[in-house]
């Protein structure tokens, strides 16, 4: 039994809009990782007024945090954050970063924020962290996992 002349272009329709849809999430996700690196690189070249404002420091000793083990949500943008430790580690930088734009208006952290909460596709996350950093070490060390999730995910 063959296919039909009808019957092939919607197959071929088919096929091409599928693959269209998989690789514009993949790109649409990947501009959210370059908006938090961009966000984040403009706020550590310069001096604000919150940038030595004390954050939480959820970098440090996160292999041997108490809190449970956060796993991805199925989305898009959450397979990006392919290791458990990377996901962990932006989704309390989404409850350190909420903390932080409510003492600090700045735009480009409320930016960050939203951006950190499509990639992880969660909004809650248990901080439970006793040290502290400044608001600009913490931005520099989150510009640096993002760049590294950013450049693996050039790779698929």
């Amino acid at each position: 039994m063959g296919l039909t002349f009808q019957l092939i272009p919607t197959l071929f329709c088919l096929l091409t809009c599928t693959s269209g849809v998989v690789h514009g999430q993949r790109r649409n996700c990947r501009s959210t990782v370059r908006e938090i690196i961009l966000s984040a690189s403009s706020l550590t070249t310069k001096k604000f007024l919150c940038s030595e404002m004390e954050v939480l420091d959820i970098f440090e000793d996160t292999k041997n945090s108490s809190t449970r083990k956060l796993l991805p949500e199925m989305s898009s943008c959450s397979q990006l954050a392919m290791t458990v430790n990377d996901f962990e580690t932006l989704c309390r930088a989404v409850t350190v970063l909420q903390q932080a734009s409510n003492s600090c208006p700045r735009q480009e952290l409320k930016k960050m924020c939203r951006n950190l909460m499509h990639l992880v596709n969660q909004t809650k996350c248990p901080v439970n962290e006793t040290k502290i950093t400044k608001l600009q070490d913490f931005l520099s060390k989150l510009k640096t996992i993002n760049q590294k999730i950013f450049s693996k995910s050039t790779q698929f």
